[in-house]
């Protein structure tokens, strides 16, 4: 890796695993599928290394960079993988593990049209919202001017020949009555 400073990522790294369903392979099966997985993915002439971590599962780790500055690119290393996993499942009688895209990618002119279809989809939602917002728009100035036409006086406003008086009357205690007074309430 000192001889090419100028590689950003000089490590690769990947795991390798089975399925639940699957049996257990040996030390030598894994010692194969690496070596078989190394030359698929064309970096078997770099410095790798593969540990086992558990019955399940391997991780490979590659030096980009092998000992003479030569690079490996792992361009489209993903399909590559994937590829050479599905080799090597064949090979092994082992359970297809899923793949994170199963459908065939479309041609760029179908992607393109569907791109434009999704474009004109948006544009057209877009131009419904507006018309929305524009009959909303006009149903409230509408309300608004029924309101001003129905209520010439506004309702916080008095008409102006009608006026609130307050009356203002002192405070008199209740004062006790007499019994004569009950007297003469009762007949």
């Amino acid at each position: 890796m000192n001889t090419r400073r100028e590689i950003k990522n000089p490590v690769w790294h990947a795991s390798l695993r089975n399925t639940k369903g699957d049996r257990t392979l040996t030390n030598d099966q894994w010692a194969d599928i690496g070596q078989s997985f190394a030359e698929d993915m064309s970096f078997a002439e770099h410095p790798w290394v593969m540990v086992r971590h558990g019955d399940d599962h391997v991780h490979i780790v590659v030096s980009r960079v092998d000992d003479v500055g030569e690079v490996w690119h792992a361009r489209n290393d993903r399909r590559a993988a994937q590829t050479a996993c599905t080799k090597l499942e064949k090979a092994y009688g082992l359970k297809s593990a899923p793949r994170r895209r199963e459908q065939m990618k479309q041609p760029v002119l179908v992607e393109r049209e569907n791109a434009r279809f999704k474009a004109q989809r948006v544009a057209s939602q877009c131009v419904l919202k507006e018309r929305e917002a524009q009959d909303a728009a006009e149903k409230a100035a509408q309300r608004a001017k029924r309101r001003v036409s129905d209520f010439p006086n506004a309702p916080t406003t008095r008409s102006p020949g009608k006026k609130i008086v307050k009356s203002v009357r002192e405070y008199v205690p209740p004062q006790p009555r007499r019994s004569s007074d009950l007297f003469r309430a009762m007949f």
